[in-house]
């Protein structure tokens, strides 16, 4: 396993390379080529170093996968969502590690060892099929080259480091020797890479005090999820005797809370920040490791989950938000580099943390059956040793949760006080407002509606007077319940179900009809949401243009209803955002000379 995590780590730190030299579509086909052929050539290992080369085969792909998924986030993800789109990516990394052992539980007690790569071979070819088609290139690649000199101190520095970290409590001497020479390995790393021109993992961001806490805290989180989802089956299957498959299952419950608090964590952290969610989130895994160490030595397996399920609660609440806290303060050409580091530091933090605190397990376990102890209570005590340790490095975490948070904060109010005062500040907000203007100050705020209860009659009078084609339908609540359209109208009148069908097309076709009248006035009496659709795209007042422009292009809408909350505010049109953006782009051409036609050609 730690082997695993070291290859995974080293690509992890090229990632930003290989994303800015292949481009994701390249990227996904290798790494889903080599996750396939490392998974099937594992199902037929035949001997134990074989089966490792395998696992490293798959180690690259996944080291791959994990930084190019987040990257591509960050490029294609509207930016008021960010938080809640790197939580959902976020849930899937920590899914990886936590459903594995129930997976493979019931593999090996079903169907014997080698076949726990099936499902994973079984996925990676489905998904690897579904990217032929659905996996497009975002952004640009570059003629970038590879510093292997680079690629060579990282990979020797991080396995000399953790090596040592590993065999601290069995052989301290070599432990210590192979750790310091780690260090010494990682340190002419990091000093090459602020000296060569294209560096294997651009550290800059991390001289920010606004950046790396942020790593600090995605480490801790991920020792936890990681350490525990390799420790618990440990206690459960040890010390009480359970099948592979049931100390498996038994991880479902803290899966599926970490589940929805990552989703919670990635909501809450786009609508109020990091304070406080983070110190709660490490508050609460602090307390499900405190709740663990207290109940563990007295062999409670029910206990012990509940408190694992505290812990894993709170490691959904806190990783997402650390990184979406930490990739906020870098520029969109930063992005690649800084889930490059944090990346790297998740795959560190996942060899370190298990191979550190499985070293802890085993040394006071072997020293509590020496003294007496059952192998039950010995295990036992050595998983309460680890815990207590990880609990330590959490609380680490809180406090570095704590004062990063609050600076945060901190930066936020001052920049919101200095921009509501002085006239410096106002100066810098009208220039900020200027140069990259919101839906809010582009819609049009003279709203023009009809109620759910109006009649197609009230609707098309609505239409006359406000010379519009389409209005919204509002109901008791104020709420967007639908939107009614003259083609909708026509459709109703005629019988016809085109798509396309105008005022013009629809004179044609009644001009010499008899029934027209009847068919009308029958009509004009229906209430207005049997036409209406059912179906509104609206469209969040704090929207960017990026954002907006984006929708009603893919929707192939000419507006849409602005909300504020479940409130309609103003309406958005393709016009207003043509002349916001060709506007700003002409310099001092005025855009409200446009015409129609002028703007259509230029949409």
């Amino acid at each position: 396993m730690t082997g695993y995590m070291m290859v995974t780590t080293v690509v992890v730190a090229i990632s930003a390379f290989l994303y800015r030299r292949l481009g994701l579509r390249k990227l996904f086909f290798i790494g889903a080529t080599l996750l396939s052929l490392g998974s099937l050539c594992a199902i037929f290992a035949p001997t134990f170093p074989l089966l490792v080369l395998c696992r490293l085969v798959q180690a690259v792909g996944t080291g791959i996968f994990i930084p190019t998924m987040m990257s591509t986030v960050l490029m294609v993800a509207p930016r008021k969502k960010i938080g809640f789109y790197l939580s959902i990516g976020g849930m899937m990394i920590t899914f990886g590690p936590a459903f594995g052992p129930v997976i493979s539980g019931l593999m090996v007690t079903a169907f014997g060892w080698n076949t726990i790569f099936v499902p994973v071979l079984v996925v990676i070819v489905v998904l690897g099929a579904c990217g032929v088609v659905v996996v497009k290139n975002v952004g640009e690649t570059e003629a970038v080259k590879l510093d292997v000199l680079s690629v060579i101190l990282i990979a020797v520095g991080l396995v000399a480091f953790v090596y040592g970290l590993s065999e601290i409590t069995v052989r301290p001497g070599v432990a210590a020797g192979s750790a310091a020479a780690g260090l010494v390995f990682l340190a002419i790393f990091v000093r090459r890479q602020f000296k060569v021109d294209n560096p294997v993992l651009n550290l800059r961001p991390m001289a920010s005090i606004r950046f790396w806490p942020a790593a600090i805290l995605v480490v801790v989180a991920m020792m936890t999820t990681f350490s525990l989802s390799v420790l618990l089956p440990l206690y459960f299957q040890r010390s009480f005797g359970m099948s592979a498959l049931a100390a498996g299952a038994l991880l479902l419950a803290p899966i599926l809370v970490n589940a929805a608090t990552a989703v919670m964590g990635g909501k809450i952290m786009d609508a109020r920040g990091a304070w406080p969610l983070l110190i709660t989130g490490f508050g609460v895994i602090v307390l499900g490791q405190i709740l663990i160490v207290f109940v563990a030595p007295q062999l409670s397996w029910i206990g012990v989950l509940g408190a694992s399920v505290l812990s894993f609660g709170g490691v959904g609440l806190v990783l997402s938000p650390s990184q979406t806290a930490g990739l906020a303060t870098l520029s969109k050409p930063d992005h690649p580099h800084g889930v490059a580091i944090l990346n790297t530091f998740i795959q560190m933090a996942a060899a370190i943390g298990p191979s550190l605190l499985i070293g802890i397990l085993s040394s006071q376990a072997a020293s509590s059956e020496s003294a007496g102890a059952s192998a039950a209570q010995a295990n036992a005590d050595g998983f309460t040793r680890a815990i207590l340790v990880a609990a330590i490095i959490a609380l680490v975490g809180a406090a570095v949760a704590f004062f990063y948070t609050r600076m945060l904060a901190g930066e936020r109010k001052s920049a919101s006080v200095e921009g509501a005062e002085g006239p410096e500040g106002v100066q810098a907000a009208q220039d900020q407002s200027a140069s990259e203007p919101t839906i809010a100050s582009l819609m049009r705020t003279e709203v023009f509606s009809v109620p759910a209860t109006a009649t197609v009659g009230e609707v098309v009078t609505q239409f006359v007077s406000s010379r519009t084609a389409g209005l919204p339908v509002i109901d008791d609540q104020g709420g967007v319940c639908g939107y009614i359209t003259d083609g909708e109208i026509l459709r109703a009148v005629s019988g016809r179900s085109e798509s396309a069908i105008d005022l013009a097309f629809g004179l044609q076709v009644y001009r010499d009809d008899a029934n027209l009248r009847d068919r009308v006035i029958e009509v004009m009496q229906q209430g207005v949401m049997e036409l209406a659709s059912k179906s509104v795209v609206t469209v969040d007042v704090d929207s960017s243009v990026e954002d907006v422009a984006a929708i009603l292009g893919e929707r192939s809408i000419n507006k849409a209803p602005v909300m504020s909350g479940e409130t309609l505010v103003g309406v958005i049109t393709r016009g207003d955002l043509v002349r916001s953006i060709f506007g700003r782009l002409l310099g001092r051409v005025d855009a409200s000379i446009l015409t129609e036609a002028e703007l259509v050609t230029l949409q």
